[in-house]
């Protein structure tokens, strides 16, 4: 028989709710409902979930729904949790989930980001806050698929960034920023665009000019052509 019992953390999340306490069967995916109350309503939160299985150590990373960054405050806050993913096929035992919640405070603040950055061409990023300490890893994200990693980078407040053009162009890309040794501090930037460094059309153009001279020849090569003779001088 497994159990999955829950319990609070901050005061911030109320009323974590499971559809039942024991479960007769071990179920590969569970849904967890919490209130996330603050009377400042325009404040974001990260939410997380632990197991003891761990003894609440690492976050559960097979959870969907108002978990992660930018959860904002309400009620009736859905976790799904692929608990069968999470803990294996083989699992047999007891389980009790953790649902934490922090107000998002970002440990460093970028100063400029662009909001357009071309593939193959460098762009400077500065940003501030932080220790010298931290090693900041830039993952760059479209939706929730990682595109590219940028690891391992000093916090000395600016980092040159050049895409590679393996990246593809388009619109609502975000770089994720997180500190290599602590998973908490997290910073998500506001999206930008990924374009080409040479537009396509441009790209377009030669091909055009040079396919319009091949075109060309054959109108100036149809064979061999008798020249005239030169008009005799009258006297």
């Amino acid at each position: 028989m497994q159990k999955i019992t829950s319990r609070l953390r901050q005061p911030a999340i109320q009323r974590v709710s499971l559809p039942c306490r024991t479960l007769p069967r071990f179920r590969p995916v569970r849904s967890h409902y919490y209130d996330l109350v603050d009377t400042e309503g325009s404040r974001e939160y990260t939410v997380t979930v632990f197991s003891s299985r761990d003894n609440y150590i690492t976050p559960l990373e097979k959870v969907t729904g108002d978990v992660g960054l930018e959860i904002k405050p309400g009620g009736f806050k859905k976790i799904v949790w692929s608990a069968k993913d999470e803990l294996g096929n083989d699992f047999n035992g007891k389980v009790a989930i953790e649902v934490r919640g922090r107000v998002d405070i970002p440990f460093v603040r970028l100063d400029n980001l662009y909001k357009t950055m071309k593939r193959g061409k460098p762009h400077k990023v500065t940003w501030t806050g932080g220790t010298h300490q931290n090693i900041l890893n830039f993952d760059l994200y479209k939706g929730d698929n990682k595109i590219t990693s940028f690891p391992n980078i000093a916090n000395v407040g600016y980092y040159t960034f050049m895409l590679p053009t393996a990246v593809k162009p388009a619109k609502g890309q975000k770089f994720k920023i997180t500190d290599s040794r602590n998973k908490d501090q997290i910073v998500i930037t506001t999206p930008f665009a990924v374009t080409r460094k040479v537009p396509l059309a441009f790209k377009a153009i030669p091909i055009l000019i040079i396919g319009g001279a091949i075109l060309a020849l054959p109108k100036s090569s149809q064979g061999p052509q008798e020249i005239p003779d030169p008009s005799k001088p009258t006297f």
